[in-house]
């Protein structure tokens, strides 16, 4: 009883954290639109810097990885909050377009990922077996008040302050309530380095053997096509309603509202994938995202509020929730002492699939003078996310990869 008091101890303290620093990253789309208005980039040439953020996030997985599985998430993300202040300091201070793709592109990006996904996913990892989705989804959640908390935070504060005060005011709050947080209380858990339950396996997993295996690339692949068809939408969410009719402050109020919808799914989905099929669970959630999308999709004038509510609740649902889901099956399946750097290269592929869709939103958008092509095209990236999920479940992909590990042994 006490074991499991401390880690959902744990799982709090992870939320609050991750919480926050997905909160800054998904609230991109709001300073996007600041940014454009003070120094009249292009579209595609300032979400540029956004794909630029996610494929450090893809190059430092790997590597965060390998360090978690060294030193622990303690002194990772401790040291990721130090970044992550840095960068949005030094973020307040820009003039021109290359000192954005520096500062936040580059610096504040190195501090998300140390303390993004990947460190808190390995924390759970190691606090958490039987009730791991749950547990991913109590702290994925935290991400869902992050947006739900800095979307229309950071458009008041733009707002009252400038952009240049928003960002430094949210430095402020990493260096003093995140860092010491993180530094004091995070600590490795009781199931590190015990490995995946694996029928026929007589091994764990390495990172070189979950790189030759056909499950670690059917995820991967889900991921691309699930980050890409997401990332278009965050990215850009707040351009297209505003280009529509609706004013910024609504449009960052309504889609801060969404974040509490996706509290909600995060809850709901780590709940069902515990309780039943995770891939059942990640088709439900591609089906509500859908709705959500086609919703958004179909806005035309600031007469339709109503549809930006249907998309608030459905994609709301379904956004960060894949994360959980995903999270907890890669967790089944290659856990144990490589873990960290087994999931350090797996998500790579939120980086590389997010860094296409944040930059070809914008790209189409320049070209065609709409949001639909991008969007239409997030929509089968979704779908055939969720084919290759159903693919890493079969039986016979399970069976392949235990053969060959055993003949790579021999």
């Amino acid at each position: 009883m006490r074991l499991l008091s401390s880690s959902w101890i744990i799982a709090g303290l992870a939320s609050l954290t991750f919480g926050f620093a997905r909160g800054i990253h998904s609230s991109f789309g709001v300073f996007y639109v600041a940014l454009l208005e003070r120094f009249d980039w292009s579209r595609g040439a300032t979400a540029g810097v956004f794909s630029v953020n996610l494929v450090v996030d893809a190059i430092l997985s790997p590597i965060i990885g390998h360090l978690l599985d060294r030193y622990g998430p303690r002194r990772v993300v401790a040291a990721g909050c130090v970044l992550l202040g840095l960068g949005l300091l030094l973020s307040s201070q820009i003039r021109s377009l290359w000192q954005f793709y520096v500062f936040f592109g580059l610096i504040s990006a190195v501090g998300l990922s140390f303390t993004g996904m990947v460190p808190h996913v390995v924390l759970v990892s190691e606090w958490f077996t039987s009730k791991r989705a749950s547990a991913l989804g109590a702290v994925f959640a935290g991400a869902g008040f992050g947006i739900m908390l800095l979307a229309p935070l950071s458009q008041w504060l733009i707002s009252n302050w400038g952009w240049a005060g928003a960002f430094r005011i949210l430095a402020l709050v990493v260096f003093f309530a995140l860092l010491p947080l993180t530094a004091s209380f995070y600590q490795r858990g009781p199931h590190r380095g015990r490995p995946a339950q694996r029928e026929g396996a007589k091994s764990q997993w390495t990172a070189r053997m979950a790189l030759r295996s056909l499950q670690f690339w059917f995820l991967f692949i889900a991921r691309i096509f699930a980050a890409g068809g997401t990332t278009v939408i965050v990215t850009h969410q707040v351009a297209h309603v505003v280009d529509v009719g609706f004013s910024r402050l609504f449009a960052a109020t309504v889609f801060g509202l969404m974040g509490m919808t996706s509290t909600g799914g995060r809850f709901v989905f780590g709940i069902i994938a515990d309780r039943f099929s995770k891939q059942a669970a990640y088709s439900a959630n591609i089906l509500t995202t859908l709705v959500g999308l086609g919703a958004l999709m179909a806005v035309t004038n600031p007469s339709q509020p109503w549809l930006l509510y249907i998309y608030v609740i459905f994609f709301g649902l379904g956004f960060g929730s894949r994360a959980v889901i995903f999270s907890a099956i890669t967790a089944d399946i290659f856990s144990g002492k490589a873990f960290g750097a087994i999931y350090g290269y797996y998500a790579i592929s939120v980086g590389v699939g997010g860094a296409l869709g944040s930059y070809l939103g914008g790209a189409f958008y320049d070209l065609s003078g709409s949001y639909l092509i991008s969007f239409g095209l997030a929509s089968l990236g979704l779908v055939l996310s969720d084919v290759c999920v159903w693919l890493a479940s079969f039986k016979w992909v399970g069976s392949y990869d235990t053969g060959r590990h055993g003949e790579e042994k021999s």
